[in-house]
């Protein structure tokens, strides 16, 4: 089990191979940008494909919207925003992993699309298996946007599923199937919960960050739900206060019932 934890928005830059993307046509050049280019003062260039309707609106929140269209110098693709759809990035930790991409998300208009050539070293560190060339990306702005969303519901809707515990649950969206987690495992999850007044108060996806965690040490409504997993699984739980905090008198944690958005990204039954 892999223990890196890979932020929003890297996800879109993985290696062809790694995901077998779905090749896209390649533009041309490539390897370096056409003379009609416009030069950044970084060094990046780029062609305005699809003009925005405000040259002055950027995006200036954590989390960008955007789709991207992406490919080395080698004639890879190495993101299909037709298979992806819209990404979500995370702007500090881009600008940690892949500073190249958080620049041409931040200097992109709102609503527009523009063709960057980005040279290697501005992609640095970069995604697993990046090689060392250029890259193109074909990048519309969409705009702000939140990862995590208030459910609708913060009690147990009718048509949700209930074990004899209390605990309720709805699956949201289905894996591959496969084999599910034991009560003992360490689990590679993302997820975001909330109180019973609908406040967010932990979140591993506006952290950027998938959590790895030992399922014995977790509340029992998750030492519960999460064995009712595969892999690729997201399920919504709805968690009393008795598998929660409730039996923790005086702590800070979040009391009665809590909804949490669970995926299960994976998870292994070595000791972490």
């Amino acid at each position: 089990m892999s223990k890196r934890a890979w932020p929003l928005g890297l996800l879109v830059l993985m290696s062809a191979s790694a995901l077998a993307v779905a090749p896209l046509p390649a533009p041309k050049p490539l390897d370096a940008p056409p003379a009609q280019a416009t030069e950044t003062a970084s060094g990046m260039s780029y062609l305005v494909i699809k003009a925005g309707p405000d040259q002055n609106r950027m995006a200036r929140g954590d989390f960008i919207e955007y789709r991207a269209d992406v490919w080395s110098a080698d004639g890879v693709t190495r993101a299909n925003s037709k298979e992806t759809g819209a990404q979500i990035g995370t702007v500090r930790r881009l600008i940690s992993e892949q500073p190249g991409l958080a620049r041409a998300l931040l200097t992109t208009p709102v609503g527009e699309t523009r063709r960057w050539w980005i040279q290697p070293e501005r992609m640095l560190p970069g995604y697993p298996g990046m090689p060392n060339l250029p890259h193109v990306i074909d990048l519309t702005v969409l705009g702000e946007k939140s990862p995590v969303q208030t459910p609708d519901q913060l009690t147990p809707p009718a048509d949700a599923l209930r074990t004899s515990s209390g605990l309720a649950y709805k699956i949201l969206k289905k894996g591959p199937g496969g084999d599910r987690p034991q009560r003992a495992s360490t689990v590679v999850i993302d997820y975001s919960g909330w109180d019973g007044q609908g406040r967010l108060f932990d979140s591993s996806v506006t952290r950027g960050e998938r959590a790895s965690l030992p399922l014995p040490q977790l509340i029992a409504g998750w030492q519960e739900g999460l064995p009712l997993m595969a892999r690729g699984d997201s399920f919504r739980f709805w968690i009393p206060g008795h598998l929660a905090y409730d039996g923790e008198p005086g702590s800070q944690s979040p009391k009665g019932m809590l909804v949490f958005d669970i995926t299960l990204h994976d998870f292994s039954n070595e000791t972490p």
